[in-house]
């Protein structure tokens, strides 16, 4: 039920802040084009960069609306892992329980991109990550590892308040200590970068 109402409430959010939120979309799409040119040697078509950039703005509005079931998902999985190394009695289910609470800073993190998109000069934004409240912001895509780049984007605002939503509800569902609680919630975390840096790290 958590899941449902969170994804309607972030589907709701998506589709009424879009215009806000295209020119980071655009940004990187654009981005990706680039770097996909410099690998093959060969420009995309004006054409198909423009219909690309068109079904990029759609795909992303579907995986974005999903966020609070994927998080939810994978969160509760690593929630479920970190507990299992280290112990702790929590089981599969009370593990997606806890990532689906702790998703919402997920869900305000497109509100605060689409404040950004309203508020400051959007015109010379590159990525997504140009949106982000970390470290991210401040490097180059173009320049910077995949890896690395992903790295500094799961550590930002929204990521660290995660981090201690999990901590309080891991402590607080399975009636252990704080610090257990933390230890499975910074496990759970490492575990959910590691899996997303692997594509990145293949590139």
């Amino acid at each position: 039920m958590y899941l449902l109402v969170l994804t309607a409430i972030l589907a709701v959010i998506i589709v009424a802040t879009k215009g806000l939120l295209q020119p980071y979309v655009d940004a990187n799409y654009d981005m990706q084009v680039i770097q996909m040119a410099k690998q093959t040697q060969k420009p995309m078509p004006a054409e198909a960069v423009a219909a690309g950039r068109t079904a990029a703005g759609y795909i992303f509005l579907v995986f974005a609306a999903l966020t609070p079931v994927l998080s939810g998902l994978l969160g509760g999985l690593a929630n479920w892992g970190g507990a299992k190394i280290l112990r702790v009695p929590l089981t599969l289910g009370r593990g997606v329980f806890i990532a689906t609470l702790a998703s919402v800073p997920r869900v305000l993190s497109f509100l605060s991109t689409a404040v950004q998109g309203a508020v400051l000069d959007t015109s010379n934004v590159t990525s997504l990550f140009s949106a982000s409240l970390g470290p991210a912001r401040f490097v180059d895509p173009a320049t910077t590892s995949p890896a690395v780049l992903g790295l500094l984007a799961s550590i930002d605002v929204f990521a660290v308040w995660t981090i201690v939503i999990t901590a309080v509800g891991v402590s607080v569902v399975t009636k252990t200590s704080r610090s257990s609680g933390w230890l499975v919630s910074v496990v759970a975390w490492a575990l959910v970068v590691l899996l997303s840096l692997v594509p990145a790290a293949l590139t």
